[in-house]
């Protein structure tokens, strides 16, 4: 079935009046525990054509400036995804955004009937602009990321926003790509952090691949951040715990305790002077087990070939430092402190 949302309609409506607002609505539909099985679950992934039409529409996003418009949907997807603008208005100022989103929902269950997932970019360049990228691969699972990371996207002029369409256990069927290890799992393949297969690694390397085209991802300047969640339980003495995709090997946590500058150790300086009671630790300083080691995206920026992000971490030789994971308590994820985690993002990551 295709429509929209009544609530999604009104977007200039005073409920829905921030992009976290908007952010949220689309967080409802987000497809749920165990809702597909193997014939459910073949028929919501994409083709190779759509999987092609939908990175494509995804780069063409990402050059567009000024004329959400600008960007056709192609005939493949269009019965499928839509590009909508959507423009905040404060007193002082109007901000507006450019919003690739699913445009078909299940009657029965109310989610999206495919869910790969929701892109956003600035529709007119930022000011300030960061070379920054947003992304929430575990919406619902890790509640509150898909808003924390709008809001950030919003705050810091940030390039892009990508929220995944799928709570990652959407399927129960283990994923044939990164198997179960020390961190976690078992792993599913509707996971779109340990599954490659998933739409949403296919986006983040299309994001990816525009910013090496447009100068590369430098150190002073860019970096791709996930928010995540951890349950209370889990590595408890950290209210928020960021590494870079590289385990506990000596060599590797020389990387993290060197003088030579990276994104996430600038990241952590400026966050803990902004949360002077918080716990805000790297693998140097945590023994929390959360380090993205599997992640199958941060493996790819940390220099590990497509064809073996399912079986290959990264090491201290291969890594960028591009990549930022960062696990969460539920409270560093409360609205309350958007604008204090945008300060230490604006602090760590000059303008471009």
């Amino acid at each position: 079935m295709s429509w929209w949302p009544s609530s999604v309609m009104r977007w200039r409506d005073s409920s829905l009046s921030t992009l976290e607002d908007i952010i949220t609505c689309f967080d409802k539909f987000t497809v749920s525990f165990e809702f597909y099985n193997q014939t459910t679950y073949d028929a919501a992934q994409p083709t190779p054509s759509e999987l092609t039409a939908w990175t494509d529409t995804i780069a063409a996003l990402l050059n567009v400036d000024g004329n959400c418009t600008s960007v056709a949907v192609p005939s493949i997807l269009q019965d499928i995804y839509s590009v909508s603008l959507y423009e905040e208005t404060a007193p002082d100022s109007t901000r507006s955004f450019c919003i690739l989103s699913e445009t078909n929902f299940d009657a029965a269950s109310g989610f999206y009937v495919r869910g790969w997932g929701l892109f956003a970019v600035q529709a007119s360049p930022a000011q300030p602009a960061r070379s920054l990228h947003f992304a929430a691969p575990h919406p619902v699972f890790d509640m509150k990321t898909p808003m924390q990371a709008s809001a950030l996207f919003k705050r810091t002029g940030a390039k892009s926003l990508l929220v995944a369409g799928r709570i990652r256990t959407a399927s129960k069927e283990p994923t044939l790509c990164v198997q179960t290890d020390s961190e976690g799992g078992p792993y599913y393949k509707t996971d779109p952090a340990h599954d490659k297969n998933e739409p949403f690694f296919g986006a983040a390397k299309t994001i990816h691949a525009w910013q090496e085209d447009h100068g590369g991802c430098q150190a002073a300047s860019c970096a791709f951040v996930q928010m995540h969640g951890k349950a209370a339980s889990t590595c408890a003495g950290d209210t928020a715990f960021m590494s870079t995709g590289l385990g506990r090997s000596e060599s590797s946590l020389a990387w993290y305790t060197s003088p030579a500058d990276a994104p996430i150790k600038r990241l952590q300086s400026e966050a803990l002077q902004v949360f002077t009671t918080w716990n805000i630790s790297l693998p140097s300083d945590s023994s929390c087990g959360l380090t993205a080691t599997t992640n199958v995206f941060g493996r790819l920026l940390n220099g590990i070939a497509e064809e073996d992000v399912c079986v290959r971490d990264a090491d201290a030789t291969t890594v960028s430092g591009e990549f930022i994971h960062i696990e969460q308590s539920i409270m560093a994820r409360s609205s309350e402190f958007y604008d204090a985690w945008a300060e230490a993002f604006n602090r760590a990551f000059i303008q471009r």
